[in-house]
């Protein structure tokens, strides 16, 4: 990749209180909830790098100061942003341009700043200085300096006109853009093309000889005539003018202007013709090529585009065509999104997401995702339309495959827990490796909350194999040396009939748990039963009315109740449910437990009185169930700050008992 911003900071700008984004990514699509600063952070990159805008917009105004500022611009509040740009170390032309500005030459790092303070203090003729004043300070007392390097004296213009920036906004009028002959990006086109001045002067006289053609016509002739009588009294004597009529001007320097492009051979459909959508996408590819041609004329060293909202008025299947290509090839390129499908097609290292928190807007990016080449293919294969939703989540609950899918969020429903309302997401990796989906949304990637949900498989499966799930979440554990040790002891864990089984095994269970992994004893329909085994049995007689097949349900059911498990009865029962279809079946019984008042449910089976709080050990109580409610607990307290789990009401008059059912 050519140059490219590889590194932002910004302190007291709108949204940002101090954001910080290493490794900012070549191509970065740049996600985040309505009112986040997307569109600020474009902004505060153009106040460094865009050459079209003025120092008087450079300037800020109150409102521009991050509003979590203690004094705010009144006080004396200093705006920095610093973007720093590498990818350059073998272009002669971008390091002699970039020389003021190199911080660092392995690789080549430059930087350039843009600070927003107060004016120094003056020094007089005398040698006395303007002493500051009370006085709450205004944007007249702040002065604005640009510059390269670490020396404010480096003067950044050269800079800004050799590394160009271009930035289309969100609400921009493509169509009149590209008709008017200023802002088109066909006038560069256009006017670098060496024409021949003898074909200039041959055309003008062929068009001046068609348009005498057509004045001859005496219909036109006739409208000259009234146009010029009307505004002749109009003007008056003074400001006599001649009206002609004519479809293009006859003058050889002003022909290239009346040049429009068609988008047909017969040259019959113009920019009007197309749509919304097209027009932005023609203008962007117009703009494209205008800056490929500056850069290969050796006008600029290199090309920044920064597009807001490109989905607008684009059908999903050119979104994802489009910006597949886009966001692989050519210039680095900057799109702040909202649409799961641009996000879908988009490099997994290309993500930068924004957070609103009380210290203002953060970011996290996934350009140093700390997956292999062939996990990062996996994980864009996976991020299909359906799942790039994990992108603009708050948090998310991975799961195994389609049953879960149904299950927890009636789960979320029947605890009063809306997820979409607090962008919470339950996704499916589709299997068991978790690996490179919990390195997506970790530290290193994009920082989400999050938690892995998975069975359990303790008994002994067809390859002999047991505590399936134990291990698949001990080998997710960040610590090489604890991972080793957890593995060895879920080998040694005795047999799941043993009298010490679930001593020996709940203590694993709880140090993943502290990782936000939660593992369940066996599968996810035989560990709910213990709470929701009526709603089972109730999913089934929905799809299934032969009383034999009800029979091994029920009986599966009350199986799991018992301290002794006995296998044949769970293996019917989970015949039974997997002749209907595991997702089939998951869906009625989510419909099922939606319907539930899980809180009530929760102090009944463990016994808690109203008066009093309800802990995890109380929860465990509800036996294998307890580690959904875990999971959704941890992540109702990371997006709503507020526990899923029933609190304790006022407690009863003294001398009254309180019901532990109620």
């Amino acid at each position: 990749m050519g140059l490219h911003i590889s590194r932002i900071e910004i302190r007291n700008f709108r949204n940002f209180g101090h954001l910080v984004i290493d490794d900012f990514p070549a191509h970065a699509v740049i996600v985040g909830e309505n009112g986040v600063g997307k569109s600020n952070l474009l902004e505060a990159i153009r106040l460094v790098l865009d050459p079209s805008i003025s120092d008087a917009r450079r300037m800020l105004r109150e409102e521009d100061i991050w509003e979590g500022h203690p004094t705010g611009l009144p006080g004396g509040a200093e705006v920095t942003i610093v973007v720093e740009l590498r990818g350059f170390d073998d272009d002669v032309d971008a390091k002699s341009i970039l020389s003021s500005a190199t911080v660092d030459f392995d690789p080549y790092v430059a930087r350039l700043t843009y600070r927003f303070a107060p004016r120094t203090e003056i020094a007089t003729a005398d040698g006395s200085q303007v002493q500051p004043t009370d006085q709450p300070l205004t944007a007249k007392d702040y002065d604005v300096v640009v510059f390269a390097g670490d020396r404010e004296t480096n003067d950044v213009r050269a800079i800004r006109r050799e590394v160009a920036l271009r930035v289309l906004p969100a609400l921009r009028d493509a169509e009149g853009d590209l008709q008017n002959w200023r802002r088109s990006p066909m006038r560069d086109l256009l006017e670098r093309l060496p024409l021949d001045p003898v074909n200039l002067e041959a055309t003008a006289s062929a068009i001046a000889t068609a348009v005498d053609q057509l004045t001859k016509d005496s219909n036109v002739a006739k409208l000259e005539g009234h146009l010029t009588d009307r505004l002749g009294a109009m003007f008056g004597p003074g400001l006599a003018v001649q009206p002609t009529l004519g479809f293009a001007s006859s003058k050889p320097d002003e022909l290239i202007r009346a040049v429009r492009l068609f988008f047909d051979t017969a040259r019959t459909r113009s920019i009007s013709d197309t749509s919304l959508g097209s027009a932005n996408v023609i203008y962007l590819g117009l703009l494209l090529e205008a800056l490929s041609q500056q850069q290969l004329d050796e006008e600029i060293v290199a090309t920044l585009v920064a597009v807001e909202e490109p989905e607008a008025h684009l059908h999903v299947t050119l979104q994802r065509h489009l910006f597949r290509y886009l966001l692989r090839t050519g210039p680095s390129l900057m799109l702040t999104t909202h649409s799961p499908h641009i996000a879908a097609v988009a490099p997994v290292r290309s993500f930068i997401v924004l957070r609103a928190t009380e210290n203002g807007t953060t970011g996290a990016t996934t350009a140093a995702l700390p997956v292999s080449d062939e996990e990062a293919a996996d994980l864009e294969r996976y991020l299909d339309v359906s799942r790039a939703e994990v992108l603009f989540a708050s948090a998310v609950v991975l799961v195994e495959g389609l049953a879960e899918l149904y299950i927890l969020p009636a789960l979320a429903d029947a605890a009063g827990f809306d997820l979409d309302a607090y962008g919470t997401v339950v996704a499916s990796a589709h299997g068991t490796d978790f690996k490179p989906y919990r390195a997506l949304l970790g530290p290193k990637g994009l920082d989400t909350p999050h938690v892995v949900i998975t069975d359990g498989d303790a008994t002994r499966d067809k390859r002999n194999v047991r505590e399936a799930g134990l291990k698949r979440c001990a080998r997710l554990h960040p610590q090489t040396a604890r991972r080793t040790a957890l593995l060895a002891k879920i080998l040694a864990l005795p047999e799941t009939s043993a009298a010490d089984y679930r001593t020996t095994r709940d203590p694993l269970v709880s140090e993943l748990q502290n990782l936000g992994l939660y593992v369940g004893t066996q599968t996810l329909e035989t560990d709910l039963c213990p709470l929701f085994g009526d709603e089972i049995i109730q999913a089934f007689k929905d799809l299934n009315s032969n009383t034999t097949a009800i029979d091994d349900v029920s009986r599966g059911v009350a199986n799991e109740l018992n301290a002794i498990i006995d296998p044949e009865l769970r293996k019917k029962m989970l015949k039974r449910i997997g002749a209907l279809g595991k997702g089939r079946f998951a869906q009625r019984l989510a419909a099922h437990i939606a319907q539930a008042d899980l809180r009530g449910r929760i102090r009944a089976a463990t016994k808690t009185p109203r008066d009093l709080p309800l802990d995890e050990h109380a929860l465990r109580r509800l036996g294998t169930a307890s580690y959904l409610f875990l999971a959704m607990e941890r992540i109702s307290l990371a997006v709503r700050g507020t526990s899923l789990l029933p609190a304790p009401t006022a407690p009863h008059a003294s001398g009254q008992a309180s019901d532990a059912g109620q």
